[in-house]
């Protein structure tokens, strides 16, 4: 297994990749961590889209969806959920299905879906996730979502966390091994409040989801591995 990792969408070149590779897409904050909230609920599915205008297209698909997403942080006007992952309860999405827009996540999402397989991986669903990739014999691209294309610290450190667990049997490429590095480093000290620090958790912070942010930042606590095919995301 070789692994590579994309630090934003724009770095998934599909030409340097092999054709049978998985893709993992992570958006920490907080695209992934929803979705996967959402489905540990018992969401029946996730239909992603990229604009509002697509949201409200596809609804006339899905009688009873929900409508969910959000732009720069905050819940978009007229919908139904928005993209904190405590919106994302049982008794709000059992059996439901959300059409979701997100300003990084879900782009991220139509950039990978021609990989033989799509994950949704966060940290908090880190351990399902790892368990899952250990079984395959495919290369691997972890995908950092970002923030409006730009390096995100929390999703790079994520896919270190991911690499660094899948190491002993895979050959990781040198974005890789620098993610290892940072994840490693990270997580001698105090690991919440040194990505409390980065741009976009702070901004989320500031915007009033420091609940969020603290939440999406634990590990392991979800045993559910989301997958993206045939442009919607079932568990």
């Amino acid at each position: 297994m070789h692994i590579s990792i994309c630090f934003t969408p724009q770095d998934y070149l599909r030409q340097n990749f092999r054709d049978d590779h998985i893709a993992v897409v992570v958006d920490v904050l907080r695209a992934s961590s929803s979705i996967i909230a959402a489905m540990a609920n018992g969401c029946r599915q996730i239909v992603p889209v990229a604009t509002l205008e697509d949201a409200q297209t596809r609804r006339r698909d899905y009688a009873d969806a929900l409508l969910a997403g959000e732009r720069q942080a905050f819940p978009i006007p007229g919908f139904n959920l928005g993209n904190s992952p405590f919106e994302y309860s049982r008794t709000v999405v059992a059996d439901k299905t959300i059409i979701m827009t997100t300003t990084n996540g879900t782009v991220a999402l139509k950039a990978a879906a021609e990989a033989v397989n799509v994950y949704i991986g966060a940290f908090v669903n880190a351990a399902a996730l790892c368990s899952k990739l250990a079984e395959t014999k495919h290369d691997l691209v972890l995908l950092c979502a970002g923030t409006q294309g730009r390096f995100s610290l929390e999703d790079a450190l994520c896919t270190g966390l991911i690499a660094d667990r899948l190491s002993s049997n895979a050959k990781l490429s040198d974005t890789a091994l620098a993610a290892r590095a940072m994840y490693n480093d990270f997580c001698c000290g105090d690991f919440v409040k040194r990505i409390m620090e980065s741009s976009h958790a702070a901004y989320l912070s500031k915007s009033g989801f420091a609940d969020d942010v603290a939440f999406c930042l634990k590990t392991d606590i979800f045993e559910i591995v989301p997958e993206f095919s045939d442009g919607v995301i079932t568990a």
